[in-house]
């Protein structure tokens, strides 16, 4: 009886590894300019966003590759892509402040991301355009 215990519990674990794989995507994009997300100020660098959907909340972790810093976000549904449209990064801008407001995963799904203030003034749009990648 132990030993089916054992088997049983090796198999679920398992089971919720590769529920955890098959719930992720990654996201690679290089990104000219310097930005904030999630509160924190981000050099320009090449950038991975892993998508990690396996919990009931949706999570992004997103990391400069040169620096290895990286933030965490909870992202909110925004609005659907067109199936198998291509994966961007939306930034909103005000002179030279950047904020990360939007991802489109590439799946159909696009998330909006809480931003911070800008300040007053002209405020603009930067996308750019990331490519799906296998994680590391």
């Amino acid at each position: 009886m132990k030993n089916l215990t054992k088997k049983m519990t090796i198999a679920a674990a398992a089971l919720m590894v590769a529920a955890g794989v098959a719930g992720a995507q990654t996201l690679k994009a290089e990104i000219p300019f310097g930005f904030r997300a999630a509160g924190t100020v981000m050099t320009a660098g090449s950038y991975r966003l892993y998508e990690d959907s396996s919990m009931s909340t949706e999570v992004f972790r997103l990391i400069n590759e040169d620096t290895h810093r990286s933030v965490l976000t909870i992202p909110y549904p925004h609005n659907t892509q067109q199936a198998g449209g291509v994966p961007t990064l939306t930034f909103e801008c005000s002179g030279t402040d950047c904020a990360l407001v939007q991802v489109a995963v590439g799946n159909g799904k696009t998330y909006g991301l809480y931003k911070p203030s800008l300040g007053k003034g002209e405020t603009r749009v930067a996308v750019i355009r990331a490519v799906i990648v296998n994680p590391r």
